[in-house]
């Protein structure tokens, strides 16, 4: 009979509110978390793909004999 009580209907609604936001507040992180996780995913096949490319244009720059040749900047 305590939640009949206006002081037990005060308390359940405040625990109520309480368990409410601390569930959007989880959800959120959750979501930050993954958001997170994708974004740095991202990033790291985007560095991988740019060293191959590298890699590549300079193997390329060395089978044609190129490698050598002036590319117009100044490196004292």
């Amino acid at each position: 009979m305590f939640i009949l009580s206006p002081i037990g209907r005060w308390l359940a609604a405040a625990g109520g509110a309480l368990s409410l936001l601390f569930a959007i507040y989880l959800k959120g992180r959750s979501e930050g978390k993954d958001t997170l996780r994708l974004e740095q995913e991202n990033e790291r096949n985007r560095r991988a793909k740019n060293a191959i490319q590298a890699d590549d244009a300079v193997r390329r720059d060395i089978s044609a004999g190129r490698l050598l040749n002036d590319d117009g900047h100044r490196r004292d």
